[in-house]
């Protein structure tokens, strides 16, 4: 008989299956367990903690280590190297990880909206820190 141990919880049980192929691809048995009640209703996810991915108490350790996220190295606005958790993009002024993609300008969208009643998206491209308020364009493959 094993004793079963969640290792992790997933809100959609098609994460729990790419999590659990990771593992057996590494010898390691394991089970995805509430999927159905979650299939069948969606609404239940939080409630009853997600979609588990379960193994057998003595492979508990490896399998945590298997889905840790691997830290990444980001190149950052001047070049500069950073190593970041799980390849999360950070803020190159204060290190931040809250930021987002801004890809359209607000204000010429706003102003065409008010003169002529229609949306002209402005492509603006960039990234901005919602703790600092820097904003930096990523650089494409080949530019200097």
């Amino acid at each position: 008989m094993h004793n079963w141990v969640a290792i992790a919880s997933y809100s959609r049980p098609m994460d729990a299956h790419l999590a659990r192929t990771k593992l057996e691809s590494e010898g390691i048995t394991c089970v995805v367990n509430d999927e159905y009640l979650i299939r069948v209703n969606w609404l239940l996810s939080n409630a009853i903690g997600g979609v588990k991915l379960m193994v057998p108490e003595w492979d508990e350790q490896r399998a945590r280590e298997l889905l840790r996220p691997q830290p990444r190295l980001v190149v950052v606005a001047d070049g500069e190297t950073v190593d970041c958790e799980g390849g999360d993009l950070i803020c190159p002024s204060c290190r931040s990880y809250d930021v987002y993609f801004h890809r359209f300008n607000r204000r010429i969208a706003g102003v065409f909206w008010l003169m002529f009643g229609f949306v002209v998206p402005w492509l603006s491209r960039k990234w901005v820190c919602k703790q600092c308020g820097y904003q930096w364009k990523e650089r494409r493959s080949g530019e200097r």
